[in-house]
């Protein structure tokens, strides 16, 4: 419902800026988009619909809103990730974990394909997820400091993808940290999304990744970072 109200006020975006707009719904949409607590996806929602006039009602009738729920639902279905563009760069990001040690890997690839890697070499005892997220918070920092302002994010960790995205909750201390950073540092990019992909698409940071945690050699062309402490 939270995307449905998102979705009409991009595509009506003048409507909403010239006149107030009231919402009916069953749900209690004006607690979830002000809750101080809404993280991910709804956190930014919120902040793109805050310059808008928008009430929210409770439903009374049902059939004269059965055209509202049936465009609802079919703008949930329809949602997908946005393709890149002339204006998006893409991150590919994976994390190792070996018995000589932890590692990660990150590609940057360029609108116009051109590529930049990375390997991670991570000098203290940490779990996979926590390099994963390493990968990920080192790329976005990458990102920023290349003035990149819209980006994808790949990764194979699905724990790591959907808390990243708001869509799974956090309940290990310190995951919750993790998740926090990366949503702080995701505020900084006009677009950010991250994408769940199979281990075989991104096989150029996974294997940038065993590298770094195998303390192999360096590939010419490719810039080792060395993590002496978490990032939280």
């Amino acid at each position: 419902m939270c995307y449905g109200v998102h979705f009409a006020a991009k595509k009506l975006k003048p409507y909403f800026q010239e006149h107030p707009i009231t919402v009916v719904c069953t749900a209690p949409l004006a607690e979830i988009i002000r809750s101080r607590d809404a993280s991910g996806r709804v956190a930014k929602w919120a902040i793109e619909l805050a310059p808008y006039t928008i009430y929210y009602q409770p439903r009374i009738a049902i059939k004269s809103h059965a055209l509202a729920d049936f465009l609802v639902d079919w703008a949930e279905t329809q949602y997908l990730p946005p393709a890149p563009d002339s204006t998006h760069w893409r991150m590919h990001f994976d994390g190792s974990k070996m018995r000589t040690g932890l590692g990660a890997g990150i590609v940057l690839t360029s609108p116009k394909g051109d590529k930049l890697r990375y390997v991670l070499q991570i000098h203290f005892a940490a779990s996979n997820n926590v390099a994963e997220y390493e990968a990920l918070i080192h790329g976005l920092r990458l990102a920023k400091e290349l003035g990149i302002r819209r980006i994808l994010c790949y990764g194979d960790s699905d724990l790591v993808v959907q808390q990243s995205s708001g869509d799974w909750d956090a309940k290990d201390a310190n995951m919750v940290s993790y998740r926090f950073l990366v949503q702080q540092l995701s505020g900084y990019f006009d677009g950010c999304e991250f994408l769940h992909v199979p281990r075989n698409d991104k096989e150029q940071a996974d294997a940038l990744a065993q590298i770094g945690s195998t303390r192999q050699a360096i590939p010419t062309g490719v810039t080792l970072q060395r993590l002496l402490k978490p990032s939280v």
